[in-house]
């Protein structure tokens, strides 16, 4: 399990109860199937880039909301990334998550 998982699933949670909304709630809202959110919340699956998107806009949460950081416009770089790594297929955005976070790791 990647620290990233176990944030992105402990995130949807504090959303999702700050919002008020049960697990149910959020996965019809985001057109999700029966006890997937409990599994995301419980770090079951890996989360897929457009499942999360669909959360985050059953949240009504952008991006620097979701992830707690504010981009500032000198970061137009991370900007940028986010926009291009969006672009790509879900199977290429995670080989270059799990890349970026292994670079992360080992620059540490």
């Amino acid at each position: 399990m990647s620290n990233l998982q176990e944030y992105i699933s402990k995130r949807i949670r504090v959303l999702r109860i700050k919002e008020g909304m049960t697990q149910e709630m959020l996965e019809e809202k985001a057109e999700l199937g029966t006890n997937y959110v409990y599994k995301i919340e419980n770090l079951e699956p890996n989360i897929k880039i457009k499942t999360l998107e669909k959360i985050m806009k059953a949240l009504d949460v952008d991006i620097p909301t979701f992830f707690d950081v504010t981009l500032k416009e000198e970061d137009s770089d991370l900007v940028k990334l986010i926009d291009n790594l969006k672009a790509l297929p879900a199977y290429k955005q995670k080989k270059l998550i799990k890349a970026i976070n292994t670079i992360m790791t080992e620059t540490k």
